[in-house]
């Protein structure tokens, strides 16, 4: 693909802080991706996304996550969003830990976040956008399935691809499988990364798949990781 305008040396920068030598099956399995990258990729091979509706305490699930993981927080428009993330910064900082805020920029501005994960979109036009105005950021994005898209994907720094298990999100849809998810890392030149029915038994299918990591929301009450 071309690119559309000169990309700041930080986007292919590889992410230089992931060393964990736990026992957890999942986090086990990220490691093996992260080793086996083909491409270098600035977000941790560990994605833990919030959901309001299924983790009541995000400070305490990050808190319960590997230092080094990421953490994406979606607020759906919570009322105290704003006292909610900055008090996850904070317990992200103990843990070195990236923060990344679910589309909404501004949040992540005020509250000092490394980036933003953004909605699905086959035109790409909000990474792009904010790919310009914060060229330090790590940005990612929720991924099309079918891995088409319209325009350049790479002022991302990686989709995350849903849903490659069977997974209880009513969004989820019809899982793509393994072979799903590969035909993505085949086909686009940004790291992708495996969502949906990810668990301790699913996850170590995946190595071997290409994928650069993995996300999830169940994972983040596994206090053993």
């Amino acid at each position: 693909m071309d690119v559309f305008f000169s990309m700041p040396l930080t986007i292919t920068d590889a992410y230089p802080d992931w060393d964990y030598n736990g026992s957890d099956v999942v986090a086990r399995a990220a490691t093996k991706l992260y080793a086996a990258r083909a491409k270098p990729c600035r977000l941790s091979p560990l994605v833990f996304m919030t959901d309001p509706a299924r983790v009541a305490n995000v400070i305490k699930a990050a808190q319960a996550l590997p230092n080094g993981a990421a953490i994406i927080y979606r607020h759906f428009g919570k009322t105290n969003r704003f006292e909610e993330a900055s008090a996850l910064r904070q317990a992200t900082f103990a843990k070195s830990q990236q923060l990344l805020i679910g589309a909404d920029p501004e949040l992540a501005i005020a509250i000092g976040a490394d980036g933003v994960h953004f909605r699905r979109d086959t035109h790409v036009t909000a990474p792009t956008l904010w790919r310009q105005r914060c060229p330090e950021w790590i940005i990612s994005m929720a991924g099309i399935k079918t891995g088409e898209y319209q325009n350049d994907v790479t002022p991302l720094n990686a989709l995350i691809v849903s849903s490659i298990f069977k997974s209880q999100s009513s969004s989820a849809g019809k899982p793509i499988g393994i072979e799903g998810l590969k035909s993505n890392v085949q086909n686009l030149p940004i790291s992708i990364y495996a969502l949906g029915g990810v668990n301790h038994k699913t996850a170590p299918k995946l190595i071997g798949s290409g994928a650069a990591g993995l996300a999830g929301i169940a994972f983040g009450d596994k206090h053993e990781l």
